[in-house]
């Protein structure tokens, strides 16, 4: 009898074994591209072209992240884009906070797989006046698409805008609504030697 529930025990036990990788990787663990390494933001050098990279004449368009992780499935970015106009349009950058915005900084966030090839992030930063005062928080989310094999993003993001000093994770924006800032593609870095 102690023999069959020694035999019973260890069965158990091995049986449990097979079954830990499994649900380890039932959360998509794994499965689909890898959203980490350096990507640079390129457009068709034609701005009429709207159809979706690899393009013949394409060309930087000013931004570029680096997205980290200890996993394909979420992890941390440190995105910038010097480029960037804060004023965001003509109709904003009429009225304050906007107004004051000569640049925006360094932003930083973080990301999570939600499908083989799909993700969400988000990622915070200042604008900064010509004094380099803070003017606002921008706070960035929207999710990214790998395609092309994995070497290009499709990305979209929206903009909440938040005082210098509010807090950005409780607060409700000081914008009515997030402000779409478009659709935009990256380019995945790779080692190329002359």
């Amino acid at each position: 009898m102690r023999k069959n529930i020694i035999r019973g025990a260890l069965l158990g036990i091995l049986l449990l074994g097979f079954t830990i990788p499994g649900v380890a990787l039932a959360d998509g663990g794994g499965k689909g591209c890898s959203n980490l390494g350096t990507w640079f933001g390129v457009a068709s050098s034609d701005p009429s072209d709207s159809a979706p990279p690899p393009w013949e004449d394409m060309v930087l368009s000013g931004w570029m992240v680096n997205v980290m992780g200890k996993s394909n499935n979420e992890g941390t970015n440190d995105f910038e884009f010097p480029i960037f106009d804060p004023k965001i349009s003509p109709e904003l950058a009429v009225l304050p906070p906007f107004m004051y915005a000569e640049r925006i900084g360094s932003m930083r966030g973080t990301w999570k797989r939600t499908g083989g090839n799909t993700f969400d992030y988000t990622f915070m930063g200042f604008a900064y006046d010509d004094e380099n005062v803070p003017v606002y928080i921008a706070k960035i989310t929207g999710q990214v698409v790998l395609i092309e094999n994995c070497q290009y993003q499709y990305t979209t993001a929206i903009m909440e805008v938040f005082g210098p000093y509010m807090n950005p994770f409780d607060d409700e924006p000081i914008a009515p609504t997030p402000i779409s800032l478009g659709v935009f593609y990256g380019y995945r870095t790779k080692v190329e030697l002359p």
